[in-house]
């Protein structure tokens, strides 16, 4: 008896230090695959990492962190992309380059309607594209659907570098905004990899880094803009001519990322074990269906499933909201508080920024209230930060909605006209300080006069750009670039409740930096979800819920923000968080079976699950290992001894 109470005293410590040295992300009892190869990563009985922490972030191994870094790159290069072209907006809306006269400021002389249009499309092309890709996830694979999307951004991007006018542009935008789909990729394969109990955690990490490609494209590119066109006038060409080469030239930036997170991604596996034609070879997999029958099955199931349906709803209202909040925060700064295109840039890059760990954030939030309270817990967290989410929304359009703004107090050119100041427009700016006025003048058939702060008027570290020919005048401390042909111009008045004369700017940083850490935690919330709602149909789920975020764009973009025509932008900041509050209420009708939702309990009587799989369904991760062919087997047997 005392050898056996030693040897079981042996093995309890041996027990002891296996579980020490996993939580540390060493698989110390040389778990490996069907084909003899080891995992770097403990593993659960299906082959998913247990362990997700620092430490294995530090690791590119195969086969779950190589997936997992892969996945981010992937998600990374085409955020990066998508919203490349409108980090150099500034210099696109230009008027087009003539080489032949040598005249223009080196665009394609797009207006707003234009760059919006082309901003919404950016964002909206994906949403069918998302639907397509959750199939294809299913039946062909993560990985290989995810090289797939980041190759048909490239055409897009050909089409914007040789544009001659916004038809080209607008067309580049959507079918570079195409490879956002890359998100449903990067949710379902990290999925694949990493078991339920951390996979909030592992995919709002993934997710979140993707996103800042969003940020990071709005900091570098104009960075790597302005040193190309000084480059370029280094050689002797004419400042439009330079600016025309420059945000051409640039393009090849995001196209050899997307080339290099290609390649990176081949390196990777369909599954932790292998592709799926070796393990359907193997035995260990279900052989997938006929493309069409097994697609056509597959949304059946997803779409027919409640939880499905509201989660698609909810990201509408976080991933949609970032996505549009990228597309206005820039041009919000440089119109409302008059800041100049690099500060804009850096100034709305922060609410992309906060994905660096505000997303991990609400993954990880959603695995340890998992812990205690189960699906209910991640649902009513997610609720609650969808729901604060909403009312800072309200508070940022809330700081401005008092002080008169851009959009306010504006003469259209009929009115210009019909006052008899067409073609040759005048704007007369006087103040009490005795000083002479100032008189802008401009030839053109177009002309807007506004009150307060536009495009045309940036704060006084703002230098004036002789390159381009814009001159430049004080009016009380403040430069203001004089307006040329078919520009917009503006009186500054320093007297006026005008939002770039308050002191507004800190206030409004404060309910940007925290509304998106909630928008971003709350994306997390939603994927921490997702997962559990049908595993036969994963990628699908992950499709709807995706393309969900992309209609929320367009819809809020267009529609509720919109340009600030019709609604100044801090009214439709408004309108969006009493939207957002409002619909977030249909959360209370997600429900689990045996787990329950916010407020029914595990027990009632209902499945949303209206249309059922098909008999004997599996999810695409879901291997057999018994039905592991014995060669095999007798090959791993040998490889794992060598």
């Amino acid at each position: 008896m005392a050898s056996d109470d030693k040897l079981a005293m042996m093995e309890k410590e041996i027990n002891a230090l296996h579980a020490c040295l996993e939580k540390r992300g060493i698989n110390s009892r040389g778990t490996t695959d069907i084909f003899g190869r080891p995992f770097s990563l403990p593993v659960n009985a299906e082959h998913k990492a247990t362990v997700f922490t620092v430490e294995t972030l530090l690791s590119c191994a195969q086969p779950h962190m190589r997936t997992f870094w892969a996945a981010t790159f992937g998600f990374f290069c085409t955020f990066f992309s998508v919203f490349a072209p409108a980090a150099l907006g500034y210099m696109i809306k230009k008027s087009k380059w003539d080489a032949d006269t040598q005249t223009g400021d080196g665009g394609l002389n797009l207006d707003k309607d234009a760059l919006s249009l082309a901003g919404n499309l950016a964002v909206s092309g994906t949403v069918v594209m998302r639907v397509i890709a959750g199939p294809m996830c299913d039946l062909w694979g993560a990985r290989k659907t995810f090289i797939l999307l980041l190759l048909v951004a490239i055409p897009g991007m050909v089409i914007l570098m040789t544009a001659q006018g916004e038809a080209a542009y607008i067309l580049g935008r959507f079918i570079i905004g195409l490879s956002l789909a890359t998100f449903v990729t990067c949710q379902v394969w990290c999925s694949q990899f990493f078991e339920r109990r951390i996979i909030g955690t592992v995919n709002a990490t993934a997710g979140g880094w993707g996103n800042v490609g969003g940020g990071v494209t709005l900091l570098l590119m104009p960075q790597i803009a302005e040193s190309v066109k000084s480059w370029q006038l280094g050689q002797g060409k004419q400042p439009g001519e330079a600016i025309d080469f420059t945000w051409r030239f640039i393009m090849l930036v995001p196209m050899l990322m997307h080339i290099v997170a290609a390649l990176f991604i081949m390196t990777g596996r369909d599954l932790a074990d292998g592709s799926y034609s070796e393990l359907e070879t193997s035995g260990a997999k279900q052989k997938s269906k006929g493309a069409a029958s097994g697609s056509f099955e597959l949304v059946k199931v997803g779409f027919s499933n409640t939880n499905a349906l509201v989660l698609m709803l909810g990201y509408a209202l976080c991933f949609g909201v970032e996505l549009t909040m990228n597309n206005k925060l820039v041009g919000y700064f440089d119109n409302y508080y008059a800041k100049p295109p690099r500060t804009a840039g850096v100034m709305g890059a922060s609410f992309s920024l906060m994905n660096l760990f505000a997303r991990s954030w609400g993954g990880m939030l959603s695995d340890t209230v998992a812990i205690k309270f189960g699906l209910r817990g991640r649902i009513t967290a997610m609720w609650l930060i969808q729901t604060l989410e909403g009312m800072l929304c309200i508070f940022l359009g809330m700081v401005t909605i008092n002080m008169k703004n851009p959009d306010s107090h504006e003469f259209k050119p009929d009115a210009l006209a019909a006052a008899g100041m067409h073609p040759t427009v005048k704007a007369v700016w006087v103040d009490d300080s005795g000083l002479d006025p100032m008189t802008y003048t401009f030839t053109g058939p177009k002309g807007n006069l506004s009150h307060c702060a536009s495009d045309y008027v940036f704060a006084p570290e703002w230098p004036c750009d002789e390159d381009v020919g814009i001159g430049c005048a004080v009016l009380n401390g403040v430069i203001s670039r004089l307006p040329t042909k078919e520009r917009e111009i503006t009186i500054l008045d320093p007297n006026m409740d005008c939002i770039h004369n308050g002191d507004s700017i800190g206030a409004t940083m404060i309910c940007i930096i925290g509304f998106s850490i909630l928008v971003q935690m709350s994306e997390g919330l939603h994927f921490g979800i997702v997962p559990f709602v049908s595993r036969p149909a994963l990628g699908v789920v992950s499709g709807m819920v995706g393309a969900g975020g992309n209609i929320g764009a367009v819809i809020s973009g267009q529609f509720i923000i919109g340009s600030g025509k019709k609604e100044p932008l801090d009214q439709g900041f408004i309108y969006l968080g009493i939207i957002i509050m409002c619909l977030a209420l249909t959360m209370h009708f997600i429900f689990f079976p045996g787990e329950g939702g916010i407020l029914l309990p595990a027990n009632f009587p209902y499945d949303p699950q209206w249309i059922k799989p098909t008999e004997g369904a599996v999810g695409s991760d879901e291997l057999n290992f018994e039905n592991v062919k014995s060669s095999t087997k007798e090959e791993a047997t040998k490889a794992s001894s060598v």
